[in-house]
């Protein structure tokens, strides 16, 4: 069943206005919105902004069954479970996120996890990767930058944050 267009469009209103328990009323208040797959990533976004990371992952594993190749689905499934301490689901939906389409946010989200699994050099690749792919973005290099900063680095991530900074104002 597809949501009303309204419906969708109010309920971004109130997500773009950081109303995320309203949000959250006016989507569950018909339990035919959440066969909606964008209505089930929005109401699973504003749970997840609460900190309801529980209510997060139910409705955005459903946004990803309901629209399996939108990997924005994915990639906040995968944050959800990283906030919730699901690191082994969360490695493999971010991974997952990746295959359907490269972005920042899943690349980062990613590294992360992979930090809080010990596993710096696959974290460490994500990044490389994300700058072979798109080397002029100021995103990935301020990513790569903390990540480098993080583990002790310093001057790696100076070097990092510089080149950051160059294509910020390129």
């Amino acid at each position: 069943m597809e949501a009303d267009v309204e419906l969708i469009k109010l309920a971004q209103s109130l997500m773009q206005d950081e109303q995320w328990s309203d949000a959250i009323a006016l989507i569950e208040s018909d339990a035919s919105h959440l066969t909606d797959a964008e209505l089930s990533w929005n109401v699973g976004w504003a749970h997840f902004k609460l900190g309801n990371y529980d209510a997060a992952e139910l409705h955005l594993g459903r946004a990803t069954q309901l629209a399996p190749t939108r990997a924005a689905a994915w990639w906040a499934l995968g944050t959800a479970q990283r906030e919730n301490g699901s690191l082994d689901e969360a490695e493999r939906n971010l991974k997952h996120a990746l295959t359907l389409k490269d972005s920042s946010n899943s690349r980062s989200a990613l590294a992360l996890v992979l930090m809080q699994r010990g596993k710096l050099g696959e974290a460490e690749q994500i990044h490389l990767t994300g700058l072979e792919l798109k080397p002029e973005s100021p995103e990935r290099w301020k990513s790569y930058a903390c990540f480098l900063d993080d583990i002790g680095r310093t001057q790696e991530a100076n070097a990092a944050y510089k080149k950051a900074r160059y294509f910020e104002g390129a």
